[in-house]
């Protein structure tokens, strides 16, 4: 072990790289040395080149297994990782965290496709959770070991999704790349998520098999730990050098006492290298006898510690302190995000398309009121048509919007009128005060009952995807008066269809929108939508009816030739 702490520089295993560095006899120039207690200059340049020699070998691991992620991943052509600050504020690539397929950049069909597509691979910018596509896949991702997949062009039509700098996303769409999978990771308290793009021409089904899925999560696990490591491996490689450090000084000292030798004789010299080994040795055990009192001493104390009555205090002391600091931390990372990520707002539309709004809104708005009034003769299917404003907003103004896309719009209100009467059933206390309870009140407050109300439909809106931010009024005003009832469930039903059927007439008298973008959102591009999707599964349920009904009559027909 001494001759290792010794001989750091070069070891015996390491012989193979003596083309990478100088060898022993040519680092032994002794001018080069000096007896003072400052370290030379050239130490500077030494630790310089060590820490660039760290640092590259640290990129050249992850470039390698995200490279190996891209070319075993099924029809993937560029890969990042992307990992969160300690602080939380902004997600950064790490140097080596990228990879483009070479034949992908090679195979597009102009030089400036080729430039894009370098350009991408090599810079990427910072950027806020959140915001950009990295950081609305990071928002959007678990560390569960889920694959999620989107369309680029989605984001790109959303006008929810904040756009980031350089218009990354427009950039990768014009190259081809239509796919994006994201896998998040924790791993040793670093945090991240890894992208996977794939062609917009793919085959969905491969690229959502459980083999390709499975390997996207493995893979993932494996860069988040390639990246996690760097830490841990700087402070092992520190503590080499602090060790190298104790025996460069020992060796000063020798040459301080035998001012006529030199490092290089020193070196060459085989009865005071045995004199330096052994002395190591002697010092290395007597730390290792220290260690050892030490540890018992620590153990005895221990010990001491559990039989006392206070070590369940101890015990919470020690949780709370760690709980303590990890909300101090929180709440730091909290106040540096006060500030904002510093993005750019959305731009104004023109004048053209807000007379085309005016006019879309207009009429919509008269038709609902006049729905509502029409229905208002029977109480059993009253409704409010102002419940349509704020989904008017989204159609017109927004309309690439996923939450103003028809399949958002009906099952968010079904959703939050059954929420609405779940909670109408719960007694009402009467009016309270916040946080106050009348002792004469047999139920609920009714401001708790309208809190639970839009925080149930919200909640449950999140989790089942069918987000529609206009439609949680619904839940409070019918947990809010009985006056809303099963029967007013039917009368929203057929003002959805109108507001959708109208909408979807004049909107796509523009040249410009589209509307809807997909109407139950189950399918992919290559695949037809949702409709192509049904229609695959009635072909293959139909081909399997038909294959049973052959094998039916083959058996059959060969039960017949034996009874013949």
């Amino acid at each position: 072990m001494a001759d290792d702490s010794i001989n750091g520089a070069i070891r015996p295993q390491d012989a193979g790289n003596s083309r990478r560095r100088p060898s022993r006899s040519s680092c032994l120039d002794e001018s080069e040395y000096t007896f003072s207690d400052e370290p030379a200059a050239t130490n500077n340049v030494v630790q310089s080149v060590a820490s660039k020699n760290r640092a590259r070998a640290d990129e050249d691991l992850l470039t390698r297994v995200v490279a190996d992620s891209c070319t075993n991943a099924f029809g993937c052509v560029f890969v990042e990782a992307w990992v969160l600050s300690n602080d939380g504020t902004k997600l950064t690539r790490p140097s080596g965290g990228h990879w483009m397929s070479p034949s992908f950049s090679q195979s597009l069909p102009t030089d400036e496709l080729i430039e894009n597509a370098m350009q991408l691979d090599m810079e990427a910018r910072d950027c806020a959770p959140g915001a950009g596509l990295a950081g609305t896949l990071f928002n959007d991702c678990t560390t569960n070991g889920h694959v999620h997949w989107r369309q680029i062009k989605v984001l790109m039509d959303d006008p929810f999704v904040q756009r980031e700098y350089g218009n990354r996303m427009k950039k990768l769409y014009s190259l081809g790349i239509g796919l994006v999978a994201s896998v998040g990771f924790s791993s040793l308290d670093e945090r991240g998520i890894v992208l996977y793009y794939s062609r917009s021409t793919a085959n969905m089904e491969r690229l959502r098999a459980d083999s390709n899925e499975h390997f996207l999560v493995g893979a993932t696990n494996l860069i988040g730990a390639s990246f996690a490591i760097r830490k841990p491996r700087e402070e092992c490689a520190e503590l080499r050098k602090e060790m190298f450090r104790t025996a460069i000084r020992k060796v000063r000292m020798e040459l301080k006492k035998k001012k006529k030798m030199s490092l290089g004789s020193i070196v060459l010299d085989k009865d005071e290298m045995a004199k330096l080994v052994a002395e190591l040795n002697r010092e290395d055990a007597q730390n290792h006898d220290e260690e050892k009192s030490w540890a018992s001493q620590t153990l005895h104390t221990t010990m001491q510690i559990v039989k006392r009555p206070g070590k369940f205090v101890y015990k919470v002391g020690k949780k709370t302190y760690k709980l303590g600091k990890k909300v101090a931390m929180r709440l730091n990372s909290s106040r540096k995000k006060w500030g904002g990520a510093k993005m750019h707002g959305p731009p104004r539309q023109s004048v053209q398309d807000c007379v085309f709004v005016f006019v879309g809104v207009f009429l919509c708005m008269l038709t609902m009121l006049k729905i509502s009034t029409s229905l208002s003769t029977d109480s059993r299917f009253l409704i409010d048509g102002g419940w349509y404003s704020g989904t008017l907003c989204i159609i017109f103004a927004l309309t690439p919007a996923p939450v103003g896309q028809p399949r958002q719009i009906m099952c968010s209100h079904v959703w939050n009128m059954f929420v609405g009467l779940a909670i109408q059933q719960i007694p009402t206390g009467g009016y309270v005060d916040f946080m106050a309870w009348h002792d004469d009140a047999s139920g609920m407050p009714l401001i708790w009952k309208q809190a639970l109300a839009v925080s149930v439909g919200i909640a449950g809106q999140a989790y089942l995807g069918i987000l529609h931010p206009p439609a949680t009024g619904l839940s409070m005003a019918f947990a809010t008066s009985s006056t809303w009832k099963f029967t007013t469930i039917v009368a929203v039903f057929i003002a959805d269809v109108t507001l959708i059927f109208m909408s979807m007439l004049m909107i796509n008298l523009s040249e410009k929108r589209q509307y809807p973008l997909w109407w139950l959102g189950m399918g992919w591009e290559t695949e037809g939508g949702a409709l192509g999707r049904i229609k695959g599964y009635g072909k293959a349920f139909g081909k399997n009816v038909v294959d049973a009904v052959k094998v039916s009559e083959r058996r059959k027909g060969g039960g017949d030739e034996e009874a013949v």
